[in-house]
């Protein structure tokens, strides 16, 4: 028995960091990926490791995002808090942002001024909206992109701000992919849950909505959508923000009061500023073991990383994934041994909240659609957040319990 088996997570974390040969394993980005290695940090601190977390604030989990938006959730049934979550498995916390990192010294530069040394880092710093893709989008205060998760919850405050003074902003959605379509959705449904009349306009370059689902899906999704009030554009391509204006390539012009960016979803900056082999937009580059291609020391997972041979959508559920591997593969580098390799899932469960009670659920060629497709995300995604919220002393649920399903015309599509 070790001498500091017997010891608590916060003593072991000590035991580690007070002993000359610890490393330290540096974890930047409560993402979903080290929500997971915080939570399993004993076994890295057990293997002699001081494991810290970096992260701004607090972890907003994107799969209620949108039903935060549209009211079904009120903030707090959003968020993790990390610091809590790491202290409690043996880890430190650091609230701050990492502004640059030198491979080749091993260490990080903070955005607070203080400078911290590596043995091992991990990136899970996510991805964030490229406002600069539509010209004046990116300094206009009624443009939101939807990264950070945060303004989500911000332009839902900020309407019903609106609402309560009697006005019914125009809002654009620009972006037809699952996060413009679900953000679509639920403002229709914040506006009705205020017994407003609020025109919702989603706008898209694509011939159809959400291009990696089955074209029925899509069809099914953009008559819900219609019969929400929604009103869609597609083959639009919106270049410029001007005024109350959204003006398109071919020079039409969509009239919003105010923009949300649902489009562009590039890497966090920082990984470009590794100084470390990246594609473009996608990421740092990445091997099998979730490793730079270059550095056996760097590590990244989710949003942020580009594994090759793979074009990997941003969508949570490959960070999740990945998690396992994350962890497991710091642990095999202290050790010395081989690393395990991850292997991207083709097909993978995708549901849409439409804010109204249903859901678009898809999964390779089969899709549906209804009621207990909402039932089942709810209780995926507060499993989820279960995991790593019970050291959380500050969280309280404010919302009812998971809808009950009910019978309703849920459909199933094979290709």
């Amino acid at each position: 028995m070790s001498a500091s088996s017997s010891l608590t997570p916060p003593q072991r974390a000590f035991h580690a960091l007070t002993t000359s040969d610890a490393r330290t394993v540096v974890l930047v980005g409560a993402g979903h990926a080290h929500l997971y290695v915080a939570a399993h940090a004993e076994a890295l601190v057990e293997c002699g490791a001081r494991v810290v977390l970096i992260d701004p604030g607090e972890f907003w989990y994107s799969g209620l995002a949108t039903g935060m938006l549209g009211g079904m959730y009120h903030r707090t049934d959003d968020l993790v808090d990390p610091r809590a979550l790491a202290k409690s498995h043996g880890a430190e916390f650091i609230q701050d942002r990492v502004e640059s990192v030198d491979p080749g010294a091993r260490r990080l530069r903070l955005a607070g001024g203080d400078e911290l040394a590596y043995d091992y880092l991990s990136l899970n710093v996510g991805s964030l909206v490229n406002t600069e893709a539509i010209v004046g989008a990116s300094k206009d205060p009624s443009v939101w992109p939807v990264k950070p998760i945060e303004n989500l919850w911000k332009l839902r405050k900020h309407l019903e701000e609106r609402f309560a003074a009697g006005e019914a902003p125009r809002v654009a959605v620009v972006g037809g992919g699952p996060t413009g379509s679900e953000v679509a959705a639920n403002l229709a449904a914040l506006a009705t849950r205020h017994a407003m009349d609020m025109r919702v306009t989603l706008i898209t370059h694509s011939d159809r909505l959400i291009e990696q689902a089955p074209a029925s899906a899509a069809q099914a999704l953009q008559q819900k959508l219609a019969k929400l009030g929604v009103i869609i554009l597609l083959r639009t391509r919106i270049s410029v923000r001007e005024g109350n204006s959204l003006i398109a390539e071919d020079g039409s012009r969509v009239r919003a009061d105010v923009v949300v960016l649902a489009i562009g979803l590039e890497a966090n900056p920082i990984v470009q500023a590794s100084g470390l082999p990246t594609r473009p937009k996608h990421g740092l580059r990445i091997n099998a073991t979730l490793r730079s291609i270059v550095d056996e020391r760097v590590f990244a997972s989710g949003d942020c990383a580009a594994m090759e041979g793979f074009d990997l959508p941003k969508l949570g559920v490959f960070g999740v994934r990945q998690a396992p591997y994350i962890h497991a593969n710091l642990l095999a580098s202290l050790a010395g041994k081989p690393l395990a390799e991850y292997k991207p899932q083709r097909r993978y469960l995708a549901i849409l909240n439409l804010g109204d009670g249903t859901a678009l659920a898809t999964w390779g060629p089969l899709w549906w659609c209804g009621r207990f497709s909402m039932w089942l995300k709810d209780l995926l995604d507060r499993r989820f957040l279960k995991r790593y919220r019970q050291h959380d002393s500050r969280i309280q649920q404010h919302e009812k319990s998971p809808p009950t399903p009910r019978k309703s015309k849920s459909k199933k599509r094979f290709r």
